[in-house]
């Protein structure tokens, strides 16, 4: 099973489209501020779609965060705002609410910088932005998660020269 993990699409979706060509994933999760971004990725309706609500993102039915398991693993998804300002904060507190409901996966996004960091007690996954990075040499970033016939999870950052 492939995973594409993306965030902060913020309405632009060239960079968003080809990451989704080149992984033709089974699901997609998508970190927030897609402003609008969602309805297209359905309209395609080539795979489910998991997104949270993001600090640009206005549509009131799109949650916070979600909690869900996948293989094995529980996972919690959120944009990241309203558990911190920068990566540290969002980390710490996103990991408690994490370790409390048993997840074992953190994915989030908001700073526009990609994480991908294994801890003894778990993951946590951020794409970076697809449309807006921030960090050194600008790359549009996803980050795609393979699943094994032994479930086991491989993670790769991916990217899209501009």
């Amino acid at each position: 099973m492939r995973v594409l993990i993306i965030s902060d699409s913020h309405g632009d979706r060239r960079y968003m489209d080809e990451a989704i060509e080149r992984t033709k994933p089974a699901l997609i999760c998508h970190m927030g501020d897609a402003l609008g971004d969602d309805i297209h990725i359905q309209a395609m309706g080539e795979c489910p779609l998991r997104i949270v609500r993001g600090n640009c993102d206005m549509d009131p039915s799109l949650s916070n965060f979600l909690e869900f398991e996948l293989e094995g693993h529980q996972i919690l998804m959120a944009h990241g705002h309203t558990f911190g300002g920068g990566s540290e904060s969002i980390e710490r507190e996103m990991k408690k609410k994490a370790m409390e409901d048993g997840c074992d996966i953190i994915m989030y996004g908001h700073t526009h910088v990609p994480v991908i960091r294994e801890e003894k007690d778990c993951t946590f996954l951020n794409p970076g932005s697809i449309s807006r990075p921030r960090q050194d040499g600008g790359q549009h970033t996803y980050i795609v998660l393979d699943i094994t016939e032994n479930k086991n999870f491989i993670y790769n950052l991916c990217s899209i020269e501009k």
